[in-house]
């Protein structure tokens, strides 16, 4: 269960629709690691939540029928079950042999990246 005071990276990424399949292919990579390095219980990094979505950039998110932009967007998300985790990942990353191309298409597509964020408000 998510609490309120954790911590939390929600990275969103904006991306032409001609290049959502290498950026899709690298997150799938990203995914990999997590279940390497991360768990739900304490065996690893621990995570409360983990989970990447996408869909297409809407040109009018209140009325769907006006289409689409073009553009895809991706948010992966990831909940720590203590303040530590983020540090604890963040040295882990370090060591993970593709970090330097995820690192890269985050700041080339990254349009909102919450880093460290703490969760304030939960059901």
């Amino acid at each position: 269960m998510i609490k309120d005071g954790q911590r939390t990276f929600n990275l969103n990424l904006k991306v032409s629709a001609a290049e959502a399949a290498n950026v899709e292919a690298e997150i799938k990579k990203h995914a990999l690691w997590m279940r390497d390095t991360h768990s739900y219980d304490n065996s690893k990094i621990q995570l409360v939540h983990y989970y990447v979505s996408k869909s297409d950039e809407l040109v009018n998110f209140a009325n769907p029928e006006e289409g689409t932009t073009g553009n895809v967007l991706f948010s992966i998300n990831e909940v720590y079950v203590y303040p530590e985790g983020i540090g604890q990942h963040m040295d882990a990353a370090g060591s993970w042999s593709d970090a330097p191309s995820f690192f890269g298409l985050l700041g080339k597509h990254g349009d909102v990246m919450v880093i460290n964020g703490e969760v304030i408000e939960t059901l």
